[in-house]
């Protein structure tokens, strides 16, 4: 299937594992140029070979999503050196957890800052350059199921994909006459290193083996699977081809059925 993606320019935020790396990996198989953001720049430039090696086209950049600054350089440089830019998928993010009384500022401001401010700061840098250009665009956010739910003790976590969400939903709203597209990806529990970490600290917290809460977790879906970083990467495509061009505004599960969202 041709997803018209050939020539585009895409930046990648969080390309150097899991969802990131994946969906890096289907934009640059289907002939996009692609910007791989991490904060590790060895990372990146090991996955940018691997990506070359394969036939495909990328560039490493790099940039703290803590820094406001280093985050406006990062979309500089993406500028520069793709002479502009078509998609932009903001998948970087932290979770952590803990109850409000257990929670300290320091947790709750750097979730939000990841998970909200750090995308709200990339689209606002890169969404003029899209407009002048005038050829339309694409921009993904990876908001998590839990951005639609509430769970206990994930209070900062849950609250900066809400937040994600309306964010998308308004920007959706404002740019969609210059056929500028805007959606969210929703995974449930996929596998990933930020999943992992999360599920490690559930257990200890738990005191359950750690082989138990995965299974428990990862796999409690209407599917009862995995799902795996390939799978998100399928969606991207599709949200940032030819044949999501009526989509948009839109936060898409990818969930294996998670029957509470």
């Amino acid at each position: 299937m041709d997803h018209g993606l050939e020539g585009k320019r895409a930046l990648v935020t969080g390309a150097g594992s899991g969802i990131g790396l994946a969906i890096a990996e289907a934009l640059a198989l289907e002939g996009a140029i692609v910007a791989l953001h991490g904060r590790n720049l060895e990372r990146t430039e090991m996955v940018r070979q691997s990506i070359k090696s394969s036939g495909g086209n990328a560039i490493s950049v790099a940039a703290d999503l803590l820094d406001p600054t280093e985050i406006k350089a990062m979309c500089t440089d993406t500028l520069t050196r793709l002479g502009g830019v078509d998609i932009v998928v903001n998948n970087a993010g932290l979770a952590d957890f803990a109850p409000v009384q257990d929670m300290n500022e320091e947790m709750w401001d750097r979730i939000m800052d990841t998970n909200v401010k750090a995308p709200y700061l990339i689209s606002r840098h890169l969404l003029p350059a899209m407009l002048e250009a005038g050829e339309g665009g694409v921009f993904l956010y990876n908001a998590s199921t839990c951005g639609k739910a509430a769970d206990a003790n994930w209070t900062a976590y849950n609250s900066s994909k809400h937040a994600l969400l309306q964010f998308m939903k308004c920007l959706a709203m404002e740019v969609g006459e210059q056929n500028i597209r805007v959606n969210a990806i929703c995974p449930g529990w996929a596998e990933s290193k930020m999943a992992r970490a999360a599920l490690r600290k559930t257990a200890e917290v738990s005191g359950k083996d750690i082989e138990e809460t995965y299974q428990n977790t990862m796999r409690g879906n209407m599917l009862g699977t995995l799902i795996g970083p390939e799978s998100l990467a399928d969606m991207a495509v599709y949200l940032s081809g030819r044949h999501g061009r009526y989509i948009t505004g839109q936060a898409i599960n990818v969930c294996g059925g998670v029957n509470y969202y």
